[in-house]
């Protein structure tokens, strides 16, 4: 923050988000925080838990985004032609008055299910998930937090070979804010979509020492989407994009020697 660094736009493109000025506020202040965290725990007979928390965090000088529209002052203090410049906004910091607050519960359980029948031995379930809000003014700088994660699945082990299938589930999260302007209004945001991924991994071994392996990562190709979504965004209108890396198979050869 301190050193001042400027990123200037890309001149031969137009003005947007993604292309403006960028200034670091040498005058902000470091942020605080207060943290009070509680936690219970309950162990099964054998192998396997279950435990439940909570947390709350304040922030004092939280950083928080700014956009304007540079002044003449402003181009002069940084030497930039206003013929050039002044139809680019600016992006920095600032610290946030009030108190920014988050808070959170999550859970957690996992356990191998040992009274099962013999055939069924080497069963282990597990599942936890975690919910967290923020507090405080909508230009905090919480990008990227998913408010809501969640994971589960259940895993088979045997002498010879292991099974496991893993499910994982993130809310739809906010990430930069979208500059107003025409049909843009103050506070709207750019979202990434809800998202669950299944992966599935699997060992067998013929030997103690040689066996083969595989993982399948993301099955369905679950695709990330973005969306733009402000105060009067019309469903049909916040979709932007939508990225599909596939479905990556791993298989190969383990062995010790």
């Amino acid at each position: 923050q301190y050193s001042g660094g400027l990123t200037l736009p890309d001149e031969a493109l137009p003005p947007s988000p993604t292309n403006r000025i960028s200034v670091n506020n040498a005058a902000i202040k470091p942020w605080s925080a207060k943290s009070f965290s509680t936690r219970l725990e309950y162990y099964f007979e054998g192998v396997g838990q279950f435990s439940v928390g909570a947390f709350r965090r304040e922030f004092e000088n939280f950083f928080g985004n700014a956009t304007f529209v540079p002044t003449s002052e402003f181009l002069n203090l940084y030497g930039l032609d206003a013929s050039t410049y002044d139809p680019y906004e600016v992006a920095t910091q600032h610290n946030i008055t009030d108190t920014v607050r988050m808070t959170g519960v999550d859970f957690s359980y996992s356990q191998a299910l040992t009274f099962l029948p013999r055939w069924a031995r080497g069963m282990h379930v597990f599942a936890n998930a975690a919910a967290q809000r923020t507090v405080g003014p909508a230009s905090a700088n919480f990008q990227g937090y998913i408010p809501r994660k969640a994971s589960w699945g259940f895993s088979l082990v045997r002498e010879k070979y292991n099974f496991r299938m893993n499910w994982s589930h993130q809310s739809k999260n906010r990430l930069g804010q979208v500059s107003a302007g025409n049909s843009i209004d103050p506070g709207t945001f750019n979202w990434q979509s809800s998202r669950v991924f299944l992966d599935i991994l699997g060992e067998y071994y013929f030997t103690k020492r040689l066996g083969v392996y595989f993982t399948l990562r993301n099955i369905g190709d679950v695709p990330d989407q973005r969306e733009i979504e402000g105060p009067h965004t019309p469903a049909h209108a916040q979709f932007r994009s939508r990225e599909q890396a596939g479905s990556l198979w791993t298989f190969g050869v383990k062995g010790t020697f």
